[in-house]
């Protein structure tokens, strides 16, 4: 019945906006198509056909494909699953294959992320380090933290000493661990924070735009996003040479992916797509953006999947 509700309510929302705003803008603002009703309790990104997703009463994860069919079951009793990425997803303390069967003679990790260019970042004996693909140690478990290596510019970040560096696919420092915290390069950029704010660097370790943001993204379409303050409304969108494109009007705000992406104001989620022009209205509890063309959204207090 609340669902129903939800969707009187986007119907109603968007009859408004047509009549206020010009025919163009309202053009472009549609119902999206539910593609799998609202029916699990968490619910990941599509990736490799398959998403993780969550069921209470089964006290266990599985996963679907993009038909809405399970592809394996809800047997999966750990805390989180993983993304599949080159065939394997990590799930509790190991990984597994598109079968749901153990990869790697059921090798066991205390944690572990998705593989990039035959890499994964895994953590053993309270270190990380990375796997190949054949879930043998390429890079030595030595940091204490680590991320996904960026599949173009084949640098991941790690920590040591409790800062952030990079470093390349044989574990070498590329750029020196100086910074509070650290993410993947994507599009030649990398987010960093030092001294409490923000910035983007390049793969030479150049400070490209300044550490002035409180958060942000990465760049996906020439386009990041970026909190400018600390007050209510402050995320907006900056290109790679820091010129606000998007301006800073929502609560929150998600990377670009499939041409769109998730933005969140007074508290509801919708999608604007690259010109920051509102697609799908803002009335989703929770929003992740879409991948392989679809988005797992959550109304009350289940999940979804949408195609635009």
């Amino acid at each position: 019945m609340r669902k129903l509700l939800h969707i009187i309510i986007i119907i109603i929302s968007i009859t408004i906006t047509s009549l206020i705003i010009s025919p163009v803008y309202a053009a472009r603002t549609k119902l999206p198509r539910v593609v799998i009703d609202y029916k699990f309790d968490e619910a990941r990104d599509f990736h490799e056909g398959l998403a993780a997703v969550y069921s209470k009463s089964d006290e266990a994860w599985g996963y679907v494909n993009n038909l809405g069919h399970m592809a394996i079951p809800f047997t999966l009793k750990v805390p989180e699953a993983g993304d599949f990425s080159d065939g394997f997803a990590f799930v509790g303390d190991r990984y597994i294959d598109t079968a749901g069967n153990p990869a790697f003679e059921d090798k066991l990790f205390e944690n572990g992320l998705k593989f990039v260019r035959g890499r994964a970042a895994v953590q053993s004996a309270g270190r990380w380090g990375y796997i190949d693909m054949t879930g043998k140690f390429a890079i030595a478990p030595i940091f204490e933290d680590a991320k996904s290596f960026s599949p173009v510019e084949n640098l991941a970040p790690v920590k040591r000493n409790g800062l952030w560096g990079f470093i390349d696919t044989q574990g070498v420092f590329k750029i020196p661990a100086q910074y509070t915290s650290a993410n993947s390069f994507s599009e030649g950029l990398a987010l960093v924070e030092l001294n409490g704010r923000f910035g983007f660097i390049d793969t030479q370790g150049r400070e490209i735009i300044k550490f002035k943001y409180h958060e942000g993204g990465d760049f996906n379409y020439n386009l990041a996003p970026v909190r400018a303050k600390s007050n209510y409304r402050s995320w907006g969108y900056i290109n790679n040479k820091g010129k606000v494109v998007i301006a800073h009007r929502y609560n929150m705000a998600l990377n670009f992916a499939n041409g769109s992406a998730p933005v969140a104001t007074d508290g509801r989620w919708g999608f604007i797509n690259l010109r920051g022009e509102k697609i799908i209205s803002n009335l989703y509890d929770e929003a992740r953006p879409f991948s392989e063309g679809l988005a797992a959204v959550r109304l009350d207090d289940k999940w979804g999947y949408i195609r635009q």
